[in-house]
């Protein structure tokens, strides 16, 4: 019974993922309101883009998930700066980020399913639809050939545009779309092209440097591509010739036969970061051999960070501190914007930091210090998903990426930043948000004892008992602010949400009020216990003057009405 229960679960898991095709419709239904004219559906429409590749990305290598996040997140600064270039070129990357999955997805699924991969692929890359016609028919193997020569073709004008543009936006443009045709058919085994050449070339077009020389080259290229392509078909290529002429079956060894054998991850992260070469089949260059050498690190381990950074394309170790500052530096604005009460633009500073450290720092952390780059990917993930963050939390996730830097450089911030670190894992979100609830819930209890006890008309006792509600306010404080946190981000009330300021780990102000709290519990218990002691006698100059009242008071065998006083009047 059991087995037949844990077959179901499974089959709806199944089917409720939803597959490539439907999720590039809904991302592309998304990503249509994405316009400058109107900023706020823009942002709106990005976010929905980016929760929708978290929920529904089952059909995305992670490489190739997380490189589109970073482009969608790249997106919103582009709105954000109201740039129109670096606008679509990021969105012409997040739609050929997801054709090379659908590109791929072609060559896996059945026939029946080729045609509706086939279309969005049309969709998402601007491929020809009479140059592909009819070849979801045709054997796999001359599919990918009469594919990639479309695409090579398309890659060809693109580069003779950048190198005809009358401007460097133009250029940028044209060139970003040549690069995002590339991503797609980057796996063949023919290519001699490499990601980062496009990512300097476009850094030179940004720069105002003369970018020519390496656009041309990347035509030579191109058109070495396209020939030792032509020498797989017939002489009929299917380069020149319209779809209906069927190619020649590749020989034995082509990319037909390595295509399918090509994992999805081999698909590099967006483009700032390449992860297609391979370090072991060439040489790191000069000057980051000399800046490893230089690390108080294990040899093995310096060359694994050497290696690392040519993976994602970066010519220093000065560039990738670099990188390392800009997670720092979000960050530091999401700890402000958590100060000064605005939440949802500090956790999107928080998403962003996590996109950059995930996809440039975290590799080459991991090849010195695996361990630390596992503890800080979790320690950003809990954050992003845990309720009631506080500017202390920041703090330590700010100490965590000092203590990368730290480590690169032989150091350590010790083991109290280990320690904070590790209770931060433990008790960030929801068990921190009940124990303060409960803590602030128990304070009631004392508090009404307190009341009941030292409530009376003995002024001593009533100001011992607002020391003890004074000494309490904080708890209560904290465990409202943390309700307020809890009701605006689970409840639906973002009003709510102020309610954060309260607490002592937010800001200036509850950190002041908390010392003024603690100096009325001193001086209201002070007072309070100094009477109480006088009047028991226990204060020798107090004593002597409630000794010499009780002297003149006249002296009564019997009690009656006028003499009867309460113990708390007296004492």
């Amino acid at each position: 019974m059991k087995k037949w229960l844990a077959l179901a679960l499974f089959l709806g898991l199944v089917a409720l993922a939803a597959p490539l095709p439907q999720v590039y419709d809904r991302l592309e239904e998304t990503l249509r309101q994405v316009r400058l004219e109107n900023p706020t559906q823009a942002l709106s429409a990005l976010d929905r883009a980016q929760s929708l590749l978290r929920q529904e990305s089952e059909g995305l290598p992670p490489v190739l998930r997380d490189a589109t996040l970073l482009h969608l997140q790249d997106a919103r600064q582009a709105v954000l700066k109201q740039s129109r270039v670096d606008l679509e070129a990021r969105l012409l990357l997040v739609r050929h980020l997801l054709g090379k999955a659908l590109y791929d997805g072609f060559f896996q699924a059945k026939a029946t399913e080729k045609p509706q991969y086939l279309s969005r692929l049309i969709r998402a890359t601007g491929l020809p639809q009479a140059r592909v016609q009819g070849v979801e028919n045709r054997p796999s193997g001359e599919a990918r050939l009469q594919m990639e020569a479309v695409y090579l073709q398309l890659l060809a004008e693109d580069l003779s545009q950048a190198l005809s543009a009358t401007s460097r936006p133009q250029a940028y443009l044209a060139l970003a779309r040549a690069y995002a045709r590339f991503l797609v058919i980057q796996d063949s085994p023919q290519s001699t092209l490499k990601a980062q050449d496009f990512i300097q070339a476009l850094a030179k077009v940004s720069g105002g440097e003369d970018f020519r020389p390496l656009v041309r080259d990347f035509q030579e290229k191109t058109l070495a591509w396209r020939r030792h392509l032509q020498a797989q078909t017939a002489p009929s290529s299917v380069v020149a010739s319209p779809p209906s002429s069927a190619p020649a079956p590749p020989p034995a060894g082509s990319s037909a036969g390595k295509a399918s054998t090509t994992p999805p991850p081999a698909s590099p992260p967006p483009a700032p970061s390449s992860t297609q070469v391979s370090p072991a089949a060439s040489a790191l260059p000069q000057e980051i051999r000399e800046e490893i050498s230089l690390l108080r690190l294990d040899p093995p381990a310096a060359t694994r960070v050497g290696e690392a950074l040519q993976r994602l394309a970066i010519p220093s170790l000065i560039n990738w501190l670099d990188l390392l500052d800009e997670v720092r530096s979000s960050l530091a604005q999401a700890q402000l914007y958590t100060e000064a009460g605005q939440y949802n633009r500090a956790r999107t500073q928080l998403a962003y930091a996590y996109s950059r450290f995930r996809l440039k720092v975290y590799p080459v952390v991991g090849a010195y210090a695996p361990e630390l780059a596992e503890r800080t990917d979790r320690l950003f993930l809990a954050m992003q998903n845990a309720v009631g963050l506080r500017t202390v939390d920041f703090t330590v996730l700010l100490g965590e990426i000092q203590e990368i830097e730290e480590r690169l450089l032989g150091s350590s911030l010790g083991p109290w930043h280990a320690l904070q670190v590790q209770l931060q894992l433990f008790l960030l979100g929801i068990p921190r948000a009940m124990l303060f609830l409960l803590a602030s819930a128990l304070a009631f209890f004392p508090l009404y004892l307190g009341w009941i006890t030292f409530g009376g008309r003995n002024v001593y006792w009533t100001l011992l008992g607002l020391a003890f509600l004074f000494l309490a306010l904080p708890i209560l404080a904290e465990g409202l602010s943390y309700m307020g946190s809890i009701l605006a981000e689970y409840g639906g009330l973002p009003v709510l949400g102020l309610l954060a300021n309260l607490s002592i780990a937010q800001g200036l102000v509850p950190y002041l009020a908390w010392g003024i709290s603690a100096f009325l519990v001193v001086a209201l218990a002070g007072a309070g216990l100094r009477g109480i002691a006088a009047q028991f006698g226990l204060l020798k100059e107090r004593g002597r003057e409630v000794a010499t009242l009780a002297e003149q008071k006249p002296s009564a065998t019997t009690l009656t009405s006028e003499t009867i006083v309460e113990w708390d009047e007296e004492f």
